[in-house]
């Protein structure tokens, strides 16, 4: 393509997330106004109440106090055991790995208005598959304006250096090293409450741009994966009881893929209409639970537009002060990392638990299942992909400094219409972290 041609593709892509930003703010008009009372239609404090968020005060660390500032460093090391690094079913390779995991997290102690910072690193090292060895970071400041008692207008911007997993959709390149992305996002919300009302609207932006990867003496072209989205969402919901609310919500987005398209363009804009109940008075049931719509048309007419239902659930249920359960589940779209298929159907659900065996030591066990559909013109073969994970985890706090954690976890990958009959895998791990924060 031209240079000429490229500013003209350049402008017509922006072109479609300037009208979605244009939509957004649209939105923003119907937003009501006014000076009521707020009361809450869904307690937040209950969250403090379940066992992985309960307050511990004789193991709990303060941090270091700088002003208004409370500043929290930690280090950690992990070791972990891996039968099958490359989660492959056709080259099965097993190693043991360390971890290095420093972090820090600023945040302020003012009575009004919020502040805070984190960042996070990883490095990690593996004895024999050491093409696997990697560097990962992020950083993420956040913030809230407490406008009135009834108001407030909350941001974020991160950005963070990350990999894609091993065994994962986004894990397409066997024989050299993991994919390697960088990705900044940024967001604002603004919240209105009432008697027995809120209203919510936000909006959220997503840069995603890869690193080239070296397979032999190639050089692999990765900048077809960059990609950016836009995406804003308008949500009302209202008391009906004690503890419950129903909600309605309505979310936009507009994506686009950065670089010369290879093949039919991928570009996609989107619409989720949600409908549900929202808990959250006490402690034993927490979360919601919604159905509703979802329609995302492709800029290509070789795509098919995705329609049909769409639904998401984030449930905390605590029978007992000792015992939290977690159910999420929900069907989303996402970004495709592969030329060729537009864009990728989600469908997960997962169950978790946390139990508190002794008042510093808890057991964390998990199963988590998901369904990959890709996207693909009418006249190619249909490809998905499953993932199951299972897994057992238990952390002891033994000082208000030290902490130890170990997981074992299982998890395969089954696939139908991939052309790499390899990524059929299954994967045991073995993991052991010891923790220090301030």
């Amino acid at each position: 393509m031209t240079g000429k041609r490229q500013r003209q593709a350049r402008r017509r892509a922006g072109s479609g997330l300037g009208s979605a930003a244009l939509s957004l703010c649209a939105l923003g008009l119907i937003v009501p106004v006014g000076a009521a009372r707020a009361q809450s239609t869904v307690d937040p404090r209950m969250e403090r109440d379940t066992v992985g968020a309960r307050s511990r005060p004789e193991v709990e660390t303060t941090g270091a106090r700088v002003g208004a500032l409370l500043i929290s460093p930690s280090f950690g090391i992990e070791a972990d055991a891996n039968d099958n690094v490359f989660a492959r079913g056709d080259v099965k390779r097993g190693d043991v790995a360390a971890a290095f995991l420093p972090a820090l997290a600023v945040r302020t102690q003012w009575s009004r208005h919020a502040l805070s910072l984190n960042a996070d690193g990883a490095i990690k090292r593996f004895a024999r598959r050491t093409r696997e060895n990697n560097e990962t970071y992020g950083a993420r400041l956040d913030g809230r304006l407490d406008i009135s008692a009834d108001t407030r207008i909350s941001g974020e911007v991160s950005a963070a250096r990350r990999i894609e997993a091993r065994g994962t959709t986004g894990d397409t390149l066997f024989g050299a090293a993991p994919i390697a992305f960088t990705v900044f996002t940024g967001g604002a919300e603004i919240e209105q409450s009432f008697a027995r009302a809120k209203v919510t609207l936000g909006g959220r932006y997503e840069r995603y741009t890869y690193s080239d990867r070296t397979l032999g003496a190639t050089v692999i072209d990765l900048s077809p994966r960059d990609y950016e989205a836009l995406s804003g969402s308008l949500r009302a919901a209202i008391g009906i009881g004690p503890g419950v609310a129903a909600f309605a919500s309505v979310g936009l987005n507009s994506n686009r893929y950065t670089a010369a398209p290879i093949g039919p363009s991928r570009n996609s804009h989107g619409v989720t209409v949600l409908a549900g109940l929202a808990f959250g008075l006490n402690r034993l049931l927490q979360g919601e639970i919604g159905v509703g719509w979802v329609r995302q048309d492709f800029t290509a007419p070789v795509f098919a537009r995705i329609s049909g239902l769409a639904y998401n659930a984030q449930l905390k249920w605590s029978p007992t002060r000792l015992t939290t359960l977690r159910l999420s589940g929900g069907r989303s779209f996402q970004r495709s990392p592969i030329a060729g298929i537009a864009g990728i159907q989600q469908h997960e659900v997962a169950l978790s638990a946390e139990h508190e065996f002794l008042r510093t030591l808890i057991l964390r066990p998990s199963v988590r299942y998901l369904v990959a559909d890709f996207q693909v013109p009418a006249s190619a073969q249909r490809r998905q992909e499953r993932f199951f994970t299972g897994s057992f985890g238990v952390s002891w706090r033994l000082t208000e400094h030290v902490e130890i954690a170990g997981e074992y976890s299982h998890s395969l990958g089954r696939n139908t219409g991939a052309t790499d009959l390899g990524r059929a895998y299954d994967r045991n791990r073995v993991a052991l972290s010891l923790r220090w924060r301030l």
